[in-house]
């Protein structure tokens, strides 16, 4: 059975500047979300960063060490 011509089979063909733009587009996109995501990672390692001194403090004040001792400690471990 032969097909009919009709509106159901006509697409719309981009022209090449039409999908270099939308290309375009969509790169600007994704870098703008990459940047997001550096920022984000970012702000992630200085909270780690935070919580890891304080668990170091934490434990020097439980041992019952003076400043003097635990630097000597950690200069000893180098």
């Amino acid at each position: 059975m032969p097909r009919t011509k009709g509106s159901k089979n006509k697409t719309t063909a981009l022209t090449i500047d039409e999908r270099i733009a939308a290309v375009t587009a969509e790169i600007e996109a994704l870098q703008e979300q990459v940047k997001s995501k550096k920022a984000e990672l970012k702000q992630l390692g200085a909270l780690k960063s935070e919580a890891d001194q304080k668990k170091i403090l934490e434990a020097a004040a439980k041992s019952g060490k003076t400043v003097e001792e635990i630097v000597a400690l950690i200069q000893d471990a180098e």
